[in-house]
């Protein structure tokens, strides 16, 4: 069954089917969409079980497009498809799955993602998110690259050397056998960072593409110059090269150190199985075997450091922050806050200055 979408356009002069096209590969289960511009972002807003209210926005520098999943026929949930440019996915609102060459890999907010051309994946509907899809062509991928040499000041050329731009340099090499391989970013900032440091370039992207001025194909490429070198840069995310035939321990590990951060060590082994579709135990593996220690034991820090916090920046009520941890034995909070500290929570809170 052919795919087919029913867009409303917005501005431009370019039909639909001229940005992008779908085809059907060998395998019934995978479609290729194929991009016909160098650049463009599309923004997804998905409600489980609403099609009619998960909607998705394309613009790009010529034509710009607005459709709900009602939209789209002859596609299913369980359809794969791979794409002819490198896709950056990155979550700005709730959490998402997407399923990579058949593994399925958690997306919390503040996360990303840069798929290699080809690469079979798919996004689940089964969680309420919005996410932004940034797509480079590979022509676009190779100016930037090039542009390398004609920069004015001294050091500018480095970050054309970080992980992303080895990354594209390694899929252009391999000619028309891509590697698919993708790049896993886990941020390491809180929400009010990434909204201020990566939500206002992708902004600023939107509003040149929505207001172009003299000098806007310049300033996209700056602006995504710019990205790169945010989500290569290791005070903001922990960076992750990813084969996509093969699951990798050290991005899993990545993933469980970053929900551990997002819920103050407080999570069990069941919560965490069910969050990453992994078994409970396997994963308590892998903490064991990066930090040496228990899933428990090593959430703790997280749940002791919290405490901590709220301790010398709040003046929370001690048995109000040992609640929001979980701690229904208010015994076994100061036991282990003491192992942690030396000293009890009061005694912490007084020593503070």
């Amino acid at each position: 069954m052919e795919i087919f979408v029913k867009p409303v356009p917005l501005w431009g002069n370019k039909k639909f089917g001229q940005v992008i096209s779908f085809h059907h590969s060998a395998e019934s289960n995978v479609f290729y969409q194929n991009y016909h511009v160098p650049f463009s972002l599309m923004l997804m807003t998905v409600i489980p079980g609403e099609p009619q209210k998960s909607t998705l926005a394309l613009c790009t520098p010529e034509s710009g497009f607005q459709f709900n999943a009602t939209d789209i026929k002859g596609r299913s949930a369980q359809n794969q498809h791979q794409h002819n440019c490198f896709e950056f996915t990155y979550v700005l609102d709730g959490s998402m799955y997407q399923i990579v060459e058949g593994v399925r890999y958690y997306y919390p907010a503040g996360s990303c993602c840069l798929m290699d051309r080809d690469t079979f994946h798919t996004e689940e509907v089964s969680t309420e998110f919005t996410c932004l899809f940034l797509s480079v062509s590979t022509g676009l991928a190779r100016q930037l690259i090039q542009s390398a040499s004609v920069m004015l000041f001294p050091g500018e050329g480095q970050v054309f050397e970080n992980l992303i731009f080895r990354f594209m340099r390694d899929s252009l090499n391999a000619g028309e056998t891509a590697r698919r391989d993708f790049l896993d970013f886990v941020p390491r900032i809180t929400h009010t960072e990434q909204v201020k440091i990566v939500h206002q370039v992708f902004e600023d992207m939107l509003q040149s593409l929505l207001g172009p001025e003299d000098g806007a194909t310049f300033r996209i490429l700056e602006l995504l110059l710019r990205l790169t070198g945010i989500l290569c840069e290791e005070k903001y995310y922990n960076v992750e090269r990813v084969n996509a035939r093969s699951s990798t321990e050290s991005m899993l590990f990545s993933r469980i150190d970053r929900i551990l951060a997002e819920r103050h060590g407080r999570v069990t082994h069941t919560e965490l199985a069910e969050i990453l579709n992994y078994n409970g135990s396997y994963l308590g593996r892998i903490v064991k075997k990066h930090t040496g220690r228990s899933l428990f034991e090593y959430s703790m820090d997280f749940a002791m450091e919290y405490a901590a916090n709220q301790l010398q920046k709040t003046d929370r009520n001690i048995a109000d922050i040992a609640a929001e941890l979980k701690f229904t034995n208010r015994s076994h909070f100061y036991k282990l806050f003491k192992e942690r500290y030396g000293v009890t929570p009061m005694k912490f809170r007084m020593g503070k200055d």
